[in-house]
């Protein structure tokens, strides 16, 4: 996919919707202009929930790039370092696709919901079970917003990314929990008793 030049690309830290809404994402990129009244599937973005789903699709990928970082930190095997960073990666290219594809730049920071995975993260996180339980909590996050997002009046050339990045989700979570269970490091579910006397 062919960039636009960087002053023709929306800031996601500082679009409002009224510029969305306003057709300010650049023609050039396989969302195109939000709302321009042509058909989904020839390289326009249909409605303004599947341009809002595609955004929040780059933000939650920025949230859970940073919150493998912090995962990665806490574990010492270097088995499940090295499948924690391609994860990273993963996510890390779904963001930046994903913007191309909108015509926007990748925030400089995180959203509020970014921050809250972080710090989720940074407080779960202290050694490899509680960061890989963690990041099993975030990967069914992202992959629910994939799902989502597949709900969508996407583009053709998009719809095929998301779907192609909502299988990697997939492979992350079933990774995640294999290890989980393998490992022996479930957490044991509680009582039904204990939980209602909650």
């Amino acid at each position: 996919m062919a960039n636009a030049p960087r002053n023709a690309r929306i800031d996601l830290n500082n679009a409002t919707t009224e510029e969305l809404e306003g057709g300010k994402l650049q023609e050039g990129g396989a969302l195109g202009a939000a709302k321009a009244g042509r058909p989904a599937g020839g390289g326009e973005i249909g409605d303004m929930r599947a341009l809002e789903q595609i955004m929040g699709l780059i933000l939650l990928d920025l949230a859970a790039a940073e919150a493998y970082r912090v995962a990665i930190d806490a574990c010492k095997t270097p088995e499940i370092k090295r499948q924690l960073e391609a994860f990273q990666g993963d996510h890390e290219r779904h963001a930046r696709e994903l913007s191309d594809a909108l015509g926007a730049s990748l925030p400089d920071e995180p959203d509020d919901r970014g921050q809250c995975i972080r710090r989720y993260t940074e407080l779960s996180a202290r050694e490899e079970r509680t960061a890989l339980v963690a990041m099993r909590g975030n990967e069914e996050l992202t992959n629910d917003a994939y799902a989502s997002a597949l709900a969508s009046d996407l583009p053709d050339a998009v719809r095929r990314m998301v779907e192609a990045n909502w299988q990697d989700e997939r492979r992350h979570i079933r990774w995640i929990t294999e290890e989980i269970r393998t490992r022996g490091w479930e957490l044991p579910e509680v009582p039904s008793s204990l939980a209602e006397a909650a």
